[in-house]
């Protein structure tokens, strides 16, 4: 498929994406907490901890940026500094339980939009875009890092 005919794809299904995917998401943040936030705790949450450096290059983010972010997340206690065992100079961060309890709320609450409309999908739409959202990962994870 040429770039062309990729953009114009990409474009055309932007609105739905937004609709059904993207606006729900929005709606659903609550807590002073952001999409960014939401993202490094998930992340957090899936890697135990990481230095500022490493959430700065998953986050595809400045570490400037991740600096603030971070001091955000730790002012609602949603992520805590902790010492590296290997490297006095090096300060990891970690989720909380309260980050954990926010997610799993968020999870099994607050996300059920989503268990809405994968439910009015039928069986070959919902396997078609389940199989989507794997390429698409995949892909994204194959894509340099964008800051």
């Amino acid at each position: 498929m040429h770039t062309n005919d990729l953009q114009d794809l990409l474009l055309a299904v932007m609105p739905q994406w937004y609709c059904h995917i993207a606006k729900p998401f929005k709606q659903m943040m609550h807590s002073g907490v952001s999409l960014d936030m939401y993202y490094c705790i998930r992340l957090l949450q899936q890697l135990g901890d990481a230095s500022m450096t490493e959430l700065s290059r998953w986050m595809h983010m400045p570490k400037q940026r991740m600096t603030k972010l971070a001091d955000q997340l730790i002012e609602l206690q949603f992520v805590e500094r902790v010492p590296d065992p290997d490297d006095r100079r090096i300060v990891r961060l970690r989720a909380t339980e309260k980050a954990r309890a926010y997610a799993d709320r968020f999870l099994s609450q607050d996300a059920a939009v989503y268990r809405e409309l994968f439910d009015s999908m039928s069986d070959e739409d919902r396997r078609d875009f389940g199989e989507a959202l794997q390429t698409l990962h995949r892909i994204f994870d194959n894509l340099p890092n964008r800051e």
